[in-house]
């Protein structure tokens, strides 16, 4: 196994192809380990279980601190399987900060300011969580929920896949 830290991230690169589907193992209750020794040493310490719910956990929190995930199985150069674990990327987190520094106090969660602070974020980063979008604006997730419901309604946004593991598409202007 190799382990590298980068300046976007980690990157773990494991000989070998996963045994189970990449979107079940991200998803979880398959339990197919492929290192058994290393899985009974964590077993032993009281870190480990069988119930296939590893990479979710990482994935959740991974993705809970505003970070990007991606698993894959490579056949080039050798088979292998990829973990990329990248952070928030600078520039959004920039832009986030800029937002909303210059963001009024009043009323946030109604503003078509937030409208258009969302839009950006998305167009920046179409993986970013409801929840993260809430912690960036300062607003709850329920108040981002009911936004990216109205912006859905004017026909500026769309959900392109599922919940986990999808992504935001912004579409045309305010009409």
């Amino acid at each position: 196994m190799l382990v590298v830290k980068q300046p976007a991230g980690f990157v773990f690169r494991n000989p070998g192809m996963m045994r189970v589907p990449v979107e079940q193992a991200l998803h979880g209750g398959a339990s197919d380990c492929r290192n058994r020794t290393l899985h009974q040493m964590f077993l032993f310490i009281n870190l480990g279980e069988r119930a296939g719910s590893g990479l979710p956990k990482i994935r959740a929190g991974w993705e809970a601190a505003g970070n990007i995930m991606r698993l894959s199985d490579s056949c080039e150069p050798f088979d292998q399987t990829l973990l990329e674990m990248d952070w928030m990327p600078a520039s959004l987190t920039d832009a986030i900060e800029t937002a909303v520094k210059s963001s009024p106090i009043s009323s946030p969660i109604s503003s078509p300011k937030t409208e258009e602070k969302i839009l950006q974020l998305l167009r920046e980063n179409p993986q970013c969580s409801t929840q993260q979008l809430g912690d960036v604006l300062g607003i709850s997730k329920r108040a981002v929920l009911k936004q990216i419901e109205k912006l859905k309604q004017q026909g500026r946004l769309a959900r392109i896949g599922p919940s986990k593991g999808g992504h935001w598409q912004v579409l045309g202007q305010k009409p």
